[in-house]
């Protein structure tokens, strides 16, 4: 599919967002945009220091060819402006006057030291919502301490549910944190836009990362308080009811996750992986013999031993599945009502026929390229659409467009803030 026009009209469209983020929040403006918004990426005259982060586009090293930078700065305007400078103090305030938000990361207090906190843009523009996104927060003991994926990872909860029980804790792979920081950073924003257009009030949010990486250990936070303990890392086991079941299973080609569970929730799906198998292999009487459908929670708690019975699954299962390649497997799956799914490889995702179905893959032009493959719309609105916008800016791409054009700096006065190095 073919990107969309950037001017594709969405539920923000109406809204002007100032987005001075560095690697830690660039999705904040990126969700932003694709709702609508027009986004106005300020970097540093010497470009933002993300554009140097890899992977590259066909591995040439550039600040022009970043993968990340690419993806995350997508569908946005972009100029550059040094804030340090009077004149860059003076413009960005004009900036602000005609914007409705401003998104940031900066470590807590550096805009307010340079004259450009929350009250400084409020005395400007009374409607502004102002939202800052850091590892901890504005305030409290830890406000002031690096925060890295690594040791967001590690503070939130995450790293000590992933990895197996006999080894240390692990981080995901893919860095996770700020992601989850700049995604509640684009909710707060929407937030605070709804209620300035409401009261005529802007306010500013204060978005902490390593909170919300804790909001999303989804049922492990509760855990100490009903039942006086914590989750612990089982690996590719999972715990239930004292019992422990496999999840993750070697495959012909790769991996498939399945959840096994007795009673009402797994019972059907065990009984059907039977039939099936039962048509190829031999099944061991004790795991065909049993009520799987009748063996649920209540039933392990009252004789703990037949909790056993998942583990001795687990392992049959082990020698089945290789028997099959993924595709396979879950063509059954579906046909038989098996809860399963394959466990996807990048290429797998790219191949994806639910995925192809609802155009989710689409192409950006790029000059000097071929048109690139991105991820595109991530949700199907009925009144609005979601914008798949145009390649990331170069740096100071629309410095005369937003600078000359739209704020009325003079042709002599532009070309000497571009000599003097404030834009």
């Amino acid at each position: 599919m073919n990107a969309q026009s950037s001017d594709t009209t969405g539920a923000l469209s109406p809204y002007k967002i100032l987005d001075l983020t560095d690697h830690r929040g660039w999705l904040a403006g990126k969700m932003l945009g694709d709702l609508g918004a027009t986004i106005i990426k300020l970097e540093p005259v010497d470009g933002d220091p993300g554009r140097h982060r890899g992977p590259f586009f066909k591995d040439k090293v550039d600040s022009d060819n970043s993968l990340k930078w690419w993806f995350f700065n997508q569908g946005k305007k972009g100029i550059s402006l040094d804030l340090e400078s009077e004149q860059g103090k003076a413009l960005f305030k004009q900036l602000v006057a005609d914007a409705d938000a401003v998104i940031e990361s900066f470590e807590p207090g550096w805009l307010d030291s340079i004259g450009l906190g929350y009250k400084a843009l409020e005395a400007v523009n009374s409607k502004i919502v102002m939202t800052s996104i850091t590892a901890f927060g504005q305030g409290g003991p830890h406000a002031g301490f690096k925060g890295p994926d690594l040791i967001l990872s590690a503070l939130c909860g995450t790293m000590y549910l992933c990895g197996d029980p006999e080894r240390p804790p692990v981080r995901i792979s893919i860095p996770q944190g700020y992601m989850h920081g700049a995604a509640e950073g684009a909710v707060s924003t929407t937030m605070g836009l709804y209620h300035a257009r409401s009261t005529g009030i802007g306010q500013h949010a204060d978005i902490s990362s390593q909170l919300a990486c804790s909001r999303a250990l989804m049922n492990a936070t509760p855990f100490p308080k009903l039942e006086n303990r914590s989750l612990q890392r089982t690996g590719i086991w999972t715990e239930s009811v004292g019992s422990f079941r496999r999840v993750i299973y070697p495959a012909k080609d790769g991996f498939i996750t399945m959840m096994i569970n007795g009673g009402m929730l797994g019972g059907k799906s065990i009984e059907a992986i039977f039939e099936w198998a039962g048509e190829t292999v031999e099944i061991p009487e004790k795991l065909l013999n049993t009520d799987w459908q009748g063996l649920d929670a209540a039933a392990i708690i009252q004789d703990p031993a037949k909790g056993l019975l998942f583990t001795e699954l687990s392992e049959w299962l082990m020698d089945f599945y290789p028997n099959f390649d993924k595709e396979t497997i879950y063509a059954e799956a579906l046909k038989r009502r098996i809860l399963l799914a394959p466990v996807s490889t990048i290429a797998d995702i790219c191949e994806d026929e639910q995925l192809i179905a609802r155009e989710y893959f689409v192409d950006v032009e790029h000059e000097g390229n071929d048109a690139v493959t991105y991820p595109g719309v991530w949700a199907k609105m009925s009144e609005t659409e979601i914008r798949v916008g145009a390649r990331a800016p170069h740096v100071g791409e629309h410095n005369r467009a937003i600078f000359v054009d739209e704020m009325g700096v003079s042709e002599v006065e532009f070309e000497r803030l571009v000599e003097t190095r404030i834009i």
